[in-house]
């Protein structure tokens, strides 16, 4: 009966042995289970992550007009510009221009649209090299005030109504009056707004030029303002010696003078004082 009573604890001692072998391997094989789905999880948020962030920028290829230029001031030319994008997103355009009639500075013509084309009915003021740019971006990289890639192309326009031309009857603008919002004289360092009025018989856009002549400018005529469609002029005299200036308004509506000269003006005298320093 001992004997008996011993087998059987022995072969009892072994079946629990076995079953919790079996545990703890059936453990060990659920854990590595887990640890590979965690895994790949991990490596599949990783590729994502790494695929977006290697979008790539579009690529402006072309910009074409309608018309080869040069082209007579008053007629019309359609731009159109191509880009390609890698991955095929939606490309925004955007299109620029630079040249006289925007005193040689960059302005956009068109806000961001998925409109690749843009039309510009040309001016006198228009008169010389332009240059018509194209921006693209895909909304993946650069904001709304910047772009991820741009072309451009010069455009010439000629004015065949011109000074000496005679092609067309055309009368110059006039200046009705140049006022500043300070009576003369002011202490050094206040800011003085001038204010333009000019009337044109044709109804012609103006453009206006502020100029200025003093003890700052060595007595010569220099340009404080661009050709500009703005008539107003703010002259901060912080920045300007003490003494008698005059401000001279010039301007042209673009069939006549060119823009070294213009089409009429008118003077202002102004004097700015220094402020006594008491020791």
């Amino acid at each position: 009966m001992i004997g008996l009573k011993e087998g059987n604890c022995g072969r009892i001692l072994f079946v629990c042995i076995f079953l919790i072998v079996m545990l703890i391997c059936s453990s060990q094989a659920i854990t590595t289970k887990d640890l590979l789905t965690a895994g790949n999880a991990k490596n599949s948020g990783a590729m994502a992550s790494i695929a977006g962030s290697m979008n790539q920028p579009p690529i402006a290829k072309s910009l074409t007009p309608d018309v080869e230029g040069p082209l007579t001031a008053g007629s019309s030319v359609t731009w159109t510009g191509f880009a390609y994008d890698p991955e095929g997103d939606k490309l925004l355009y955007q299109f620029w221009i630079n040249g006289p009639m925007t005193g040689n500075a960059w302005k956009p013509m068109t806000n961001w649209d998925v409109n690749n084309s843009w039309n510009w009915t040309t001016s006198p003021l228009d008169t010389g090299t332009n240059i018509i740019e194209v921006r693209v971006r895909d909304e993946r990289h650069e904001g709304p005030w910047g772009h991820d890639s741009h072309i451009s192309a010069e455009y010439g326009i000629i004015n065949l109504a011109g000074a000496g031309g005679g092609s067309r009857l055309n009368l110059k603008p006039t200046i009705l009056s140049v006022k500043s919002d300070r009576k003369s004289p002011q202490y050094r360092g206040t800011k003085v707004t001038w204010t333009a009025k000019a009337s044109d018989p044709d109804k012609d856009t103006i453009l206006f030029q502020f100029v200025l002549k003093g003890p700052s400018t060595e007595e010569q005529w220099l340009p404080m303002t661009n050709w500009t469609t703005s008539n107003v002029w703010t002259w901060d005299t912080g920045t300007s010696r003490a003494g008698a200036y005059m401000i001279d308004v010039w301007v042209r509506d673009g069939y006549h003078a060119d823009t070294e000269y213009y089409d009429a003006s008118m003077m202002t005298p102004f004097v700015v004082m220094q402020k006594a320093i008491i020791l």
